[in-house]
């Protein structure tokens, strides 16, 4: 995030992604790995069932601060062992040796990554919908109104505003397509133990895979700790949703030039100067823009990501630390802006019939 968040906490992020995104949903997700871990084993005879009610009870009553798992993190470069640690706290000896076990760090990390974006994409998906609402009536109400198109920045032919919409309206629609493949393969458990074959499980490995997905509200699958390519779709179907919003945002900003005058971006008062009143910026269109770019960049992250050496590497995990987090609140902020701009934007017909009108004198 950037060093200035509180400044522009309403401009650059989102208030309900930042919840979905902090260190203490992190924190609660992986707890909440770690007691459907323990009833699911337990269930299969695995550890025994006083044990996994211990385990259930104990992360009931734990209450972690992210700073409790820092010093541990630097350490360990993981925060998975203090947070082992802090539920052993609250264990009798008995039942301390049945916790995670059989499990990896990354098995924890990476099943609470995925309920952070399941959660996510309860938002997106909600603001993506009222986002193609608004888009779709301004649409319909523009179908016939007339203006300039414009290639390669110079005028070109008359069309209509809505066609112009549509140019925004129809790539979100698609979106949502191809999203519902992403999420086959991106909501799904992680579990693979130390190096990724279930050999603590000997068995009964699929089965707890299975029967931990379900408590988890996930899909199982065979174990992708290595294998990025769920995630790097995912984030670039973020930044593609981002590119999308950033090409209606330079769309607005050109339009609501002075000397085109077509639109207003925010009829009810848009972004103030400093130095001259009398102005009113396009200020969500042009963070619009800077965000597309800024989530392109932070693709590049997640595609380095990819490149794990071996059955596990660090270097290509922390890279994701750093990019998903961003990705998923820039959107989000991305598409409360959108809304925002279809809401209020003013459209200037009769400013769009006299630009074409004066370009049908330029080239009598």
């Amino acid at each position: 995030m950037n060093h200035y968040s509180k400044i522009f906490s309403k401009y650059l992020s989102d208030d309900a992604m930042e919840a979905v995104i902090a260190d203490e949903a992190l924190i609660q997700h992986m707890l909440t790995f770690e007691a459907a871990l323990a009833n699911a084993q337990a269930q299969l005879n695995m550890i025994p069932l006083k044990a996994a009610l211990q385990i259930e009870a104990a992360i009931r009553q734990l209450s972690l601060k992210p700073t409790a798992l820092a010093a541990s993190t630097l350490q360990n470069g993981i925060p998975v062992i203090a947070l082992l640690a802090h539920i052993k706290t609250k264990l009798p000896d008995g039942a301390k040796g049945h916790l995670h076990m059989g499990a990896t760090s990354q098995d924890v990390m990476d099943t609470a990554q995925v309920l952070i974006i399941k959660n996510a994409l309860e938002i997106i998906e909600t603001k993506t919908s009222v986002l193609i609402k608004q888009l779709t009536k301004l649409s319909k109400q523009f179908a016939k109104t007339p203006c300039m198109a414009h290639t390669r920045g110079q005028q070109a032919l008359p069309i209509t505003f809505g066609s112009k919409v549509n140019a925004w309206l129809q790539p979100l629609q698609r979106q949502l397509h191809r999203l519902k493949q992403i999420k086959q393969d991106l909501l799904v458990v992680q579990l693979g133990g130390a190096v990724g074959n279930l050999a603590a499980y000997v068995k009964k490995g699929p089965l707890l895979n299975k029967l931990l997905a379900k408590k988890l509200q996930l899909q199982p699958a065979a174990s992708w700790h290595t294998q990025r390519d769920g995630l790097a779709a995912f984030t670039n179907w973020l930044a593609m949703h981002t590119s999308i919003m950033g090409k209606m945002g330079a769309d607005v900003m050109v339009m609501a030039q002075s000397e085109v005058n077509e639109v207003t971006e925010n009829v009810t008062g848009g972004g103030k100067s400093s130095a001259m009143p009398h102005k009113n910026n396009p200020v969500l269109s042009e963070a619009l823009v800077a965000i597309a770019k800024i989530n392109a960049g932070l693709q590049q992250q997640m595609l380095l990501a990819m490149l794990h050496q071996n059955e596990r590497d660090a270097t290509a995990w922390i890279l994701e630390w750093n990019a998903l987090p961003q990705l998923l609140n820039y959107t989000a902020t991305a598409l409360t802006h959108a809304v925002s701009i279809t809401t209020n934007i003013k459209i200037n017909a009769a400013q769009m019939l006299a630009n074409i009108e004066k370009f049908k004198k330029a080239i009598e």
